[in-house]
């Protein structure tokens, strides 16, 4: 992607960031043996150790971030946890959340130094609030109601890096930079001082001093640099599996495999195949190595110049990232649940959206840790939450069959329920009008709810069952009508009542209205319901008394498309009819206008 002008003005903050280094301490590693953080995070091997600064600023264990490069390949984030694998990438810790909120049921998660880990819903819910990440979502898995939601933080770039000893052109073009990693170039001649880069298949130059092969690496599966540098090269994963360019390796030349942001894979071969290695490698990561605030793992390794423009600015431990390199920049974000991002109540809300948020306020430990602060607005500002991703897995509910209710007698209603994970959560009854009749819990494993309801009177009941799931990765979902007979009381009637015999408070709802477009082919909008509750069931938007459309809520929204508005100002109105446990609500009037497709 291009560099924003606010990324470049942000960039140019790091060197004054720097001459005030000494207030930042050093990363550490895991939380201490025996703590644990109110949210726990793993993921990113490029950002874990600014998270893990970001988190020691904060302080008060609010945050615990999990490094990504461990011996233990499996790490425990509560008391009384279970143990998890330390997920080693951003894909595998955006793979283990999704995992952990149930929107998925089971993922091999990336480890460091040992094999991919099956881990599933069961194992994982409760463990791990938030990941990182330091690329963006999959254009084929962004959804307007995605349950996780990518929060950026902070700007990182990212360059080729080669050995101290290296005979590769410290300055190469962006298309130079693609045709080594496509295996389009594939040597190097030194003549003196001149080193000229040699296209596959071409023969070596005559009265070269030596003709140096090229080794071209790539960080482990799962790595969010992988993802990010392949897209900036133009080469798929698809194309890796089809082995579409053999020259691209994530082991080096010791059969190792190549860690993101670790010199180990230029300096593995021999002194001549050295002189030929190349990588990509985060400036972020080189500076905060360089300048002493993490483990230097460099090993030697060089950034280089992209269309002559330098990486890095400073030296010796007052290294900075460049506001002037845009070649290869990136944001890096936190993944969280949306539900919670939603919340302002909640500490993931808390902690990451906004620009106030607790670790968009860390601007200077940002920047000491080679990274640019995001100045601007809308989806270019810290803690943007406008990026969401991933469906929410489906549930089922099925409501048995009731016989010998009778009036002003307690009855046992009673549904199964199914879920990854089997996480939990409530099931609610209703009448057809939508009337409270009882509503119960569903534990944790368990696959059933049941709750007990009073008729007052006799005849037919129409009743549905509502579950909500306790895990924010899975969809709610309603029963299909059953008929209950309700005979008639030799004592009379009794008030309809939940079981604590009380008459149930639902809570209240906010609905608000976005226009994502508005053309007389076609006008979108993104409905949100937000309540103390989890809401569940539909949305209509109508304009005066006429209804336009409807759709179904998804978590806490609901994309609503109409077809055929006439061109100019419209006043449209979206209604939550309400649910088992949210009261119904409508938005204010929210003013369209429509233009001429």
């Amino acid at each position: 992607m291009k560099v924003n002008t606010f990324t470049r003005l942000a960039l140019g903050l790091g060197a004054t960031a720097l001459a005030f280094g000494s207030i930042v301490a050093p990363a550490s590693a895991d939380p201490a043996s025996g703590t644990f953080g109110t949210l726990a995070g793993l993921g990113s091997d490029t950002t874990q150790d600014v998270m893990n600064a970001v988190a020691a600023a904060i302080g008060g264990g609010k945050i615990a971030s999990y490094d990504a490069t461990n011996a233990a390949t499996t790490v425990v984030t509560r008391a009384g946890g279970t143990a998890i694998p330390r997920a080693n990438g951003s894909g595998a810790g955006r793979d283990l959340l999704r995992v952990a909120i149930g929107q998925t049921e089971a993922a091999a998660v990336a480890t460091f130094g040992g094999p991919s880990a099956q881990v599933t819903t069961a194992q994982a819910a409760g463990q791990i609030d938030f990941a990182r990440s330091s690329s963006g979502a999959s254009a084929s898995d962004v959804v307007p109601d995605g349950v996780l939601t990518y929060i950026p933080f902070a700007i990182d770039a990212v360059t080729y890096a080669t050995s101290a000893t290296s005979d590769l052109p410290t300055n190469l073009s962006k298309a130079e930079v693609t045709q080594i990693f496509k295996g389009q170039v594939d040597r190097v001649a030194v003549t003196g001082t001149t080193r000229t880069l040699v296209a596959k298949g071409a023969p070596d130059p005559s009265g070269a001093d030596r003709v140096t092969t090229i080794s071209t690496f790539i960080p482990q599966a799962g790595s969010g640099t992988r993802s990010y540098w392949l897209g900036q090269v133009g080469i798929s994963e698809t194309d890796i599996a089809a082995n579409t360019y053999p020259n691209l390796k994530d082991k080096d030349l010791s059969g190792a495999d190549v860690q993101e942001h670790k010199g180990a894979a230029l300096t593995s071969g021999t002194a001549a195949q050295n002189r030929g290695t190349i990588v990509p490698f985060s400036i972020g990561q080189w500076v905060a190595q360089a300048n002493g605030k993490i483990t230097d793992h460099r090993a030697g390794a060089v950034v280089n110049s992209v269309d002559g423009v330098a990486p890095t600015t400073g030296s010796g431990t007052a290294y900075a990232l460049n506001g002037s390199f845009n070649a290869y920049t990136r944001k890096v974000y936190n993944i969280v649940p949306s539900s919670l991002a939603d919340d302002d109540t909640s500490a993931i809300h808390q902690a990451f959206v906004g620009t106030s948020s607790l670790v968009c306020q860390q601007t200077a430990v940002i920047t000491a840790y080679g990274f640019g602060l995001m100045t601007g607005t809308g989806a270019n500002a810290c803690g943007d939450t406008s990026v969401r991703a991933y469906q929410p897995s489906t549930s089922t509910t099925t409501l048995h069959p009731v016989s010998g209710a009778k009036a002003g007698t307690a009855t046992t209603l009673s549904a199964d329920v199914t879920s990854f994970g089997n996480g939990g959560g409530t099931v609610t009854f209703e009448d057809a009008t939508g009337r409270l009749l009882a509503q119960g819990t569903v534990a944790e494993g368990a696959v059933k709810g049941s709750a007990t309801w009073t008729p007052a009177t006799a005849g037919s009941v129409a009743v549905t069952a509502t579950f909500v799931p306790a895990l924010t990765g899975v969809a709610a979902s309603v029963s299909a009508p059953v008929a209950v007979t309700v005979a008639k009381s030799s004592t009379g009637t009794a008030p309809i009542t939940t079981p604590g015999g009380t008459t149930k408070t639902k809570a209240k709802a906010k609905v608000k209205v976005k226009v994502k477009k508005a053309t007389t082919t076609k006008t979108v909008l993104l409905v949100t319901v937000k309540s103390s509750a989890k809401a569940a069931g539909k949305v209509t938007v109508k304009e005066g008394k006429k209804t336009l459309g409807k759709a179904k809520l998804k978590g806490t929204k609901a994309k609503v498309t109409l077809k055929g508005l006439k061109a100019g100002k419209h006043k449209l109105v979206a209604a939550f009819k309400g649910s088992a446990t949210v009261k119904a609500a409508s938005s204010k009037k929210t003013k369209v206008t429509v233009k001429k497709k």
